[in-house]
């Protein structure tokens, strides 16, 4: 018996959730988008392939769902495990090759986790999680719908929370992340300038963050993001 791959696994994951209509509830964040935008820009080298085990699940809004789906079965039932948290209520699903993780931007207060009774799972809310939620886009990867931050949105945030890293392996392995991306953008028109319209969409302190991360780890982007642009530039960009 051939062993499944953790490509295969990550598949068989995404097509079971839309087989159920859960996976237009949710937005691919985290590594595993790095493969999708190679696919969508053409495998261009600028774009890394970072897999790691961690799968992370984003609900675009925990409060707005009206259909019920077992998910924490579902996963049960294709061998993940659950993951408990001695000190927290969040689940977690484990198996050899991938851990799943659900995830929630902050909707209100201090939450730190909080309970998604229509999809019988837990997520960990976290800040900044807004920006994948407000710039995800619709696509398609190998036959099957999924929601993924738009690029720009996916390195302005990586920009951030590298900043909020203190698993140095995960630092540097973000800062990598945005290096490339900056590459990349850097030399397609069209992700500059949606770019440099997000990121004047971010309150100032959020730009702050990013101007001092990509000062040390991306000139690209450091040069794209503080070019004095004209009244009229302005206008151009915020009409986009």
């Amino acid at each position: 018996m051939v062993e499944e791959s953790q490509n295969d696994i990550f598949l068989q994951i995404l097509k079971k959730l839309e087989q159920e209509n859960v996976l237009r509830e949710l937005v691919l964040v985290g590594s595993w988008c790095l493969p999708i935008y190679k696919e969508i820009y053409g495998k261009i080298p600028n774009i890394p392939v970072l897999r790691t085990s961690d799968l992370d699940l984003l609900v675009r809004n925990p409060r707005n769902i009206h259909h019920l789906t077992n998910v924490d079965k579902l996963l049960q039932d294709i061998g993940f495990i659950r993951s408990f948290d001695v000190t927290s209520p969040l689940i977690k699903y484990k198996q050899s090759k991938l851990d799943i993780e659900f995830l929630s931007a902050r909707i209100r207060g201090n939450e730190k986790i909080i309970k998604i009774p229509q999809l019988s799972i837990t997520a960990q809310v976290l800040d900044y999680m807004e920006i994948a939620v407000q710039y995800a886009m619709e696509t398609e990867y190998i036959g099957i719908k999924l929601k993924i931050p738009e690029l720009p949105a996916y390195m302005l945030h990586k920009a951030i929370v590298q900043t909020l890293r203190t698993n140095e392996v995960k630092k540097e392995k973000d800062a990598a992340t945005v290096t490339s991306l900056g590459r990349l953008i850097a030399e397609l028109p069209d992700l500059q300038t949606r770019t440099i319209q997000i990121f004047n969409k971010f309150p100032k302190s959020w730009q702050k963050i990013v101007l001092k991360m990509v000062k040390i780890h991306s000139p690209e982007l450091k040069k794209l993001l503080t070019i004095p642009l004209t009244k009229a530039a302005k206008l151009c960009i915020l009409l986009l």
